[in-house]
């Protein structure tokens, strides 16, 4: 394992939940971790990059527990069937949701799950779970109809897709790092980048936006240079940076070409902020730390851009400096006029969609979508809640959602039609 994939994994996953564990994002724990890391880096480090790079193959063992996995209820089937879609259904939503299995073009395999989606929901992407192998299968499901794309390498991830098609993502280089990717037709393009990289988002017009390695920074650890794509066709262009010192990695794009990164200053003692890349500007905006109850907060770690909103996770220290005294927060920044809304919602933010709904996790592992004015339990197959299980995806209108339930003892890529 190379030191640039530690360090990726460890920023781009640093909030993500196990699925028997808490919610995707855990502002207090990340506090925890921030401290015990400046105490002890190099291990920190190292460990949070195990979990990463295998966390593909990790997440279904962890969803399975030692408690006993949850079967699918009598009489229903879970042998996927590929759905047919159908228009959206006209007037608000009304939060009335089904769930359907996706097809895997493998029945034979350990099990399957979505890893991204377009923001109309024809689109979701995903891999067959690895049964211990590197190699993962990687599935794009165009309305549910599934077709395997073979992407050389090992640990092949697909981050995200367009109204489009298009994909993007990575794989890691037999005895090398990271590789950036796309697939276009159901045909994968290695991106043209100097050096180790990724790719994490894409817009409808095409542009990609990931990182790629340069060099070394503090403590001789590689650093990391947001990138730009104008095309998977283009070679990658660096992003200004706000200063000299400043590394870390681009992790979604708006449709008007705004860019979102988490970025650090190079001092290991403070904490990652969110970067914008504003359509015309010459150089970088550092968002505010927003405020939050009791003050404003020491740390704000992105999660999602889109529609003008970058949504996130903030945390306050009620008493800085002692563990245990952090509290944390779910918000969403307004690009537009600067200002910050804390989110209620008791669901882990695992995906985020233009109207800044949330789609996660439940603390007792069940799916589930946040309104902001309500939270609804995302059903199983059989139309009853409490299948555990996690989303990935969600879009703009809230109608599709994206992710995986454990049944019968196996994980299952499946696809919410909500009303």
């Amino acid at each position: 394992m190379t030191m640039d994939e530690e360090r990726v994994t460890d920023l781009l996953r640093r909030l993500d939940d196990e699925p028997d564990g808490p919610p995707r994002i855990d502002v207090p724990g990340a506090i925890r971790e921030a401290r015990r890391r400046r105490r002890n880096r190099r291990v920190a480090v190292a460990g949070a990059a195990a979990f990463g790079v295998l966390a593909a193959a990790a997440l279904p063992a962890a969803l399975h527990g030692g408690d006993g996995a949850t079967p699918a209820p009598a009489g229903v089937s879970v042998s996927p069937v590929p759905p047919t879609p159908k228009p959206s259904p006209p007037g608000p939503w009304q939060g009335k949701c089904e769930a359907a299995l996706l097809p895997a073009p493998d029945s034979a395999a350990p099990g399957s799950e979505v890893t991204g989606g377009d923001p109309d929901g024809r689109w979701l992407v995903g891999h067959l779970s690895p049964n211990g192998s590197p190699d993962h299968r990687v599935l794009v499901w165009d309305a549910g109809r599934a077709r395997e794309v073979e992407i050389p390498g090992t640990y092949q991830e697909l981050r995200d897709v367009n109204r489009a098609g298009l994909a993007v993502g990575s794989t890691r280089r037999i005895g090398g790092g990271l590789e950036a990717w796309a697939v276009r037709d159901g045909q994968p393009v290695r991106l043209s980048v100097v050096g180790p990289g990724a790719a994490r988002a894409v817009s409808d017009a095409g542009r990609i936006v990931g990182y790629r390695t340069d060099g070394t920074g503090p403590g001789g650890f590689p650093r990391w240079r947001p990138v730009v794509w104008d095309s998977y066709e283009s070679r990658a262009v660096d992003l200004p940076l706000p200063g000299p010192q400043w590394e870390g990695t681009a992790v979604g794009i708006d449709e008007d070409g705004t860019i979102l990164a988490t970025m650090t200053n190079g001092d290991l003692h403070q904490p990652p902020r969110a970067v914008v890349w504003r359509p015309g500007a010459t150089q970088p905006e550092v968002l505010p730390l927003p405020r939050v109850p009791g003050g404003v907060a020491f740390q704000f770690l992105p999660v999602s851009l889109a529609g003008g909103w970058v949504t996130g996770s903030a945390g306050r220290e009620t008493k800085p400096g002692e563990p245990g005294t952090s509290t944390g927060y779910k918000v969403r920044i307004n690009l537009r006029t600067g200002q910050s809304e804390v989110l209620s919602a008791d669901v882990g933010m695992a995906a985020v969609n233009s109207r800044g709904w949330i789609a996660g996790v439940l603390p007792s592992r069940v799916p589930a979508v946040a309104t902001g004015t309500t939270v609804v339990k995302l059903p199983g197959p059989d139309g009853k809640t409490g299948a555990r299980g996690w989303v990935r995806s969600i879009s703009d209108d809230g109608r599709v959602v994206g992710g995986q339930l454990y049944l019968n003892n196996r994980g299952w890529a499946v696809r919410w039609t909500c009303r």
